[in-house]
């Protein structure tokens, strides 16, 4: 049966050091106050390799992982200055923090807040550093949205231009959009297993959301998403999944494909086929493009600034991508002693 839990490591990209260990081990930064461990460091690099894994595999995923994994303590680094930064302006986000929790449970289908904490539990996870790791992010993004980004916009105008100026590298190749429905065997007779798939799909014929019965009776990992899978080269797909959906409009659903581990019923969500996508379909896609492109730069003098600002110091053999120069010492000068009548 799927783990509850299991979705929950993901949420955070990086977790925050914390200031005060209760185990003595190797400080790799100190951040003003704040300290960044390599516990802080190996943890990134798992948190790290488990988002690449959704999107590459192999060669390309150990290269994309090499790339990514050198500017992993400047990310932590920079999220423990903006962390600071909200601090010091006064920002609160407990408000969000709750919300976000009470979202949780509920994609959980767990009763109470006490189910949830008992979930966190079992993961080797205390609720405390749980819900700091949540802080640490909604911080984070409340400090950019307040102080880097409130003033980058882009306009129907300027994505048409982009769009014109880079269609042909908006070329894509065919892809397939899928959700899943996994009924699983495990703990499960053959005719338990059997009745709980026939009621999923009287559910789907009678026009209940896909997505809302995979969070329901899905028992994948993707379930808390609804059960989407992502979106997949029709070449790249198994033999037995391109023949389950071959020839379903958006939306369809397959007949359930018996596997080792239970009935798999998919839906077809998308079908985008090769070529260049109208800007209808990008639009959306575009925008946030543009706006990144115009973000990151303004969000990187930020963080050097707050460098400048602040005590940050790296353990020899590491290194901090993000590092800058410390700003100039004033000289001072002497003032000019005056000459005394009489002096030699």
């Amino acid at each position: 049966m799927k783990s509850h839990i299991s979705f929950l490591v993901l949420l955070l990209a990086l977790p925050l050091a914390a200031s005060d260990r209760q185990v003595v081990e190797e400080v790799i930064a100190r951040v003003n106050n704040q300290i960044i461990t390599l516990s802080d460091v190996e943890q990134g690099r798992r948190l790290l390799r488990q988002e690449l894994t959704q999107q590459f595999s192999g060669a390309e995923l150990e290269q994309e992982f090499q790339e990514r994994e050198k500017e992993l303590l400047r990310d932590l680094i920079d999220q423990a200055l903006l962390v600071q930064r909200g601090t010091d302006a006064g920002y609160s986000v407990e408000a969000d923090v709750i919300k976000q929790m009470d979202r949780i449970r509920q994609d959980m289908k767990l009763a109470t807040m006490e189910e949830l904490e008992r979930a966190i539990a079992t993961q080797g996870t205390s609720v405390e550093d749980f819900k700091q790791q949540l802080r640490d992010q909604m911080m984070t993004n409340l400090v950019i949205q307040r102080m880097v980004t409130p003033d980058v916009f882009v306009n129907e105008e300027e994505i048409s231009e982009y769009y014109q100026e880079h269609k042909e590298d908006l070329a894509q190749p065919e892809r397939i959009g899928l959700r899943e429905i996994l009924i699983a065997s495990e703990e499960r007779t053959e005719e338990e297993l059997e009745a709980r798939t026939r009621e999923v799909l009287e559910k789907i014929r009678h026009g209940e959301a896909f997505e809302d019965l995979a969070r329901e009776y899905s028992d994948a990992p993707t379930a808390e998403d609804g059960g989407e899978l992502g979106y997949f080269e029709p070449d790249k797909l198994a033999a037995q999944v391109r023949e389950a959906i071959d020839g379903l409009l958006d939306s369809g659903v397959a007949d359930p494909l018996h596997t080792s581990d239970g009935y798999l019923i998919l839906q077809v969500v998308e079908h985008i086929p090769a070529g260049i996508p109208s800007l209808e379909k990008i639009e959306g896609r575009l925008s946030q493009r543009i706006f990144m492109e115009r973000m990151r730069p303004k969000l990187r003098e930020f963080l050097s600034q707050l460098r400048r600002e602040a005590f940050v110091k790296v353990k020899r053999g590491y290194v901090d991508s993000g590092a800058v120069e410390p700003p100039p010492k004033p000289i001072l000068r002497g003032k000019r002693r005056r000459r005394i009548r009489g002096e030699n």
